[in-house]
């Protein structure tokens, strides 16, 4: 028979064969897959807390539910699903125990703001993106969705219509950014998101490419290598091009500048 090595709690044990294995793991307490699913599943869960409806979250939550009727989320939300999900539920989880519980926050109920996993189970490719090199420390507990997204409210996602403007978001943290500059990069006009994957990417500095091609999106014209109106053509110049450098390896302050007007500093 076959023997097998485990290290419980820093000593090694022994045990022979697939449920002798089994038995031991459980007598040495170590909790069994079902042990471990049990023990982090939500206590709604485990009471069994039961949907109670929009009109009865409304009833604390006035602002929160005129919001949602506007947003986003409450356009793609079912109307009636099969177990009786609908509305604020549809993330925050069955409310019955938290109504139970006269509410209270974080209070037998799911938190989205503490937990991403809940936006992650619709928008499963930004779960991949964060797992990029470069991303925002979602993953990591520093940040969450809702510190960008106004999850309630019309605009989920800022985009040109937004109330705030594209970038006023973006600007919450990265103030340096923000100027105003003397001399002011068009593209910020269209939003960061022009040059930046703000989820998470393969680039430094989380920018949509690490070569110049990203600048060539838009600074390209048919007399290349012209660049508005001066010859990128030089030595110096198509060396770093030739060799993959990228743009903001001369034009140090792509956001804006208050002294050249090439964002050379």
């Amino acid at each position: 028979m076959k023997i097998k090595y485990f290290i419980i709690n820093g000593a090694k044990k022994a045990a022979f064969g697939s449920l002798i294995c089994f038995a031991a793991l459980c007598a040495w307490g170590v909790p069994s897959a079902h042990a471990l699913v049990t023990a982090k599943a939500p206590d709604l869960a485990k009471k069994k807390a039961t949907y109670v409806g929009l009109d009865t979250c409304v009833t604390c939550h006035e602002k929160q539910g005129r919001e949602f009727k506007l947003s986003a989320h409450a356009r793609i939300s079912p109307a009636k699903a099969e177990d009786g999900v609908q509305g604020c539920e549809a993330c925050h989880g069955p409310g019955s125990l938290h109504v139970d519980a006269g509410g209270g926050k974080g209070v037998a109920i799911i938190n989205p703001r503490k937990d991403p996993s809940t936006c992650f189970a619709c928008h499963m490719e930004k779960k991949m993106e964060f797992r990029l090199p470069y991303h925002h420390p979602v993953l990591e507990g520093k940040m969450s969705c809702a510190d960008c997204h106004e999850l309630h409210g019309p605009d989920a996602k800022p985009s040109a219509t937004s109330m705030e403007g594209v970038n006023e978001l973006c600007f919450k943290c990265h103030k340096d950014q923000q100027g105003p500059f003397v001399f002011e990069h068009p593209a910020l006009r269209e939003g960061c998101t022009t040059c930046h994957k703000v989820h998470g990417s393969m680039a430094e500095k989380m920018l949509q490419s690490r070569t110049f091609n990203l600048c060539l999106k838009c600074h390209t014209q048919a007399n290349f290598p012209m660049i508005n109106r001066t010859n990128h053509s030089t030595s110096s110049t198509s060396s770093n091009m030739i060799r993959g450098v990228a743009c903001w390896g001369c034009h140090t302050k792509p956001h804006g500048s208050n002294f050249d007007k090439a964002l050379e500093y």
